[in-house]
């Protein structure tokens, strides 16, 4: 079954965070999980969601998921990737500078 939660008053969040490739995965996920849970506007059901949606250049991108009430949808928004930044910092969880590549000629 397909359920539209915005008809039930619920608005997933979608949010994108990369952490550097030698960063602990599961333990990034733990953090931003609990991130989410401890966030008053962050709705219980459906639960949030963490998960690896890319492998990129210089990241692992993680999918951060969570759901609010579509009032709180920017707060959730740009608290949940300050609180997340600040917590991936705080377990030393790197979050990569784009890495580029420049060739020099002589």
């Amino acid at each position: 079954d397909i359920i539209n939660y915005t008809t039930l008053g619920k608005i997933r969040v979608d949010l994108v965070m990369g952490i550097s490739y030698n960063a602990d995965i599961r333990k990034a996920k733990e953090v931003l999980m609990k991130v989410m849970e401890a966030h008053p506007k962050v709705l219980k059901d459906p639960a949030p969601f963490v998960g690896v949606s890319e492998l990129g250049d210089s990241s692992v991108n993680l999918a951060v998921r969570p759901h609010a009430d579509p009032a709180d949808y920017w707060d959730v928004y740009f608290d949940i990737y300050e609180q997340g930044k600040i917590a991936l910092d705080d377990h030393n969880i790197e979050i990569p500078f784009p890495q580029v590549d420049v060739h020099m000629k002589n």
